[in-house]
This record gives C-alpha cells, structure tokens and sequence, in this order.
C-alpha cells in the first residue's frame, strides 16, 4: 500500500452542493467504466486536529503534574503550589490551542498527522482494504486541515507508474489553492481512471464492489 500527503496552499469552499457531489460521482463511474480499480473519494467538513488538540491538552496536564517536584524545592504552602501548577497548566494548554502559535512554529505547514490518521481510517472503514485483489483506491480531502492523501492498495500501486499519485494529489492541491476543489478532485479520478484502464483493465467479477458517491462527513 502506497500513501501520498499534502497540504493546500488556501482553504477551499467549504461546502458541496448536489451537483458537486454528481458530479464526482459520475467522475468515479466513468474512471472505473475503464478499469478493474476501486476509486472512493472521502471529504472530511469537521477538524481532524481535534485528537492533536486533545494529546497537547493531556501533555501540558502532566506536566502540570509532575512540575509539582522542582516547585517544591521553593518550599511554597500547597495553596502556593496548587496556583503555581494551575498557571503552568493554563499556560501550556494556551500554547497547544493557539493557531498563532502554530503559525510562528510553522507548524500548520506541515501534513497533518490526524488527517493522515483519518485517510487511514477511512480505508479501513469503507472496505478499501478488502477488494478483490486489493485494488483500491482512496483520494482523501480533509477540507479544515486543508489536506488530501491519496492511498493506493497493493494490487494498484504496484501497477500503475509511481508518478501517478503525486500528480493525483497535486491535482486537488492546485485546484483548491484557487479555490475549486471539486475540479481538482473530478481531474484526480479522471487521472487515476486513465493511469489505471492500461495495466488494471476491467475484468469480469472485478470492480464496482464499491459505491460511486463521495463518502462526505
């Protein structure tokens, strides 16, 4: 299994109307028409860096907890102590949750290790793991992280030339840097069904194992 990650350069709409969402599934239909691959796209709407806030959150309560040893060295009264260590608690979970913070550490520029966690998910969740095969494939957009990772199983990715799914994630991230995601999204499919019709050709009891709709949650 191959997965390829990156980030948009701006945040896209972050809605999708019906004919959108027709009209990834009509991409999808069309694309897998050609070839014996399983294409699902999922959109994450909601954070997927809500588990990230919620890690930095337990972290800064333990070392709340634990500075309670160099603090004791002060000789403070334990009303003292108790203050000392809620300021620090305060303090660290003020950091975690600052996106200016974030931004001064350049952090938002980076992959988002809970999107990835999410595609990875998905896969497992919608049943991309467990095609015919194993010939699945999933363009995955997380909208607020601003993040799209494209997962291929092992019977695709060791078909189709390794270029192929980095052009398939630039062809979202292009796209939504300027704001129309879901062209970018239609030309990933479009691109995946032509890099996929030559070496996974349709093939009877192959295919079609999986709904055409874009899974959006």
């Amino acid at each position: 299994m191959v997965s390829l990650r990156e980030r948009f350069a701006a945040p896209p709409a972050p809605l999708l109307s019906e004919q959108d969402r027709a009209r990834i599934a009509e991409a999808v239909r069309a694309a897998e028409a050609g070839t014996a691959a399983e294409i699902v796209v999922v959109i994450e709407t909601s954070p997927c860096e809500e588990a990230d806030a919620t890690v930095a959150l337990v972290v800064a309560g333990f070392l709340a907890i634990f500075s309670a040893g160099p603090l004791s060295l002060l000789d403070p009264s334990i009303h003292v102590l108790a203050l000392a260590q809620a300021a620090i608690f305060a303090g660290l979970a003020g950091l975690a949750s600052s996106s200016r913070v974030r931004r001064a550490l350049r952090i938002d520029r980076l992959p988002s290790a809970a999107a990835h966690d999410a595609a990875e998910r998905a896969f497992a969740e919608l049943g991309l793991g467990r095609t015919h095969e194993r010939t699945g494939v999933l363009i995955h957009v997380a909208v607020a992280d601003r993040n799209v990772e494209v997962i291929a199983d092992e019977g695709v990715h060791e078909a189709a030339a390794p270029q192929t799914w980095r052009e398939t994630v630039e062809d979202v991230t292009s796209a939504a840097g300027s704001g129309r995601l879901v062209d970018g999204i239609v030309a990933a499919v479009e691109r995946c069904g032509r890099a996929l019709a030559d070496v996974l050709p349709p093939r009877a009891g192959l295919g079609d194992e999986l709904p055409n709709d874009p899974v959006v949650r």
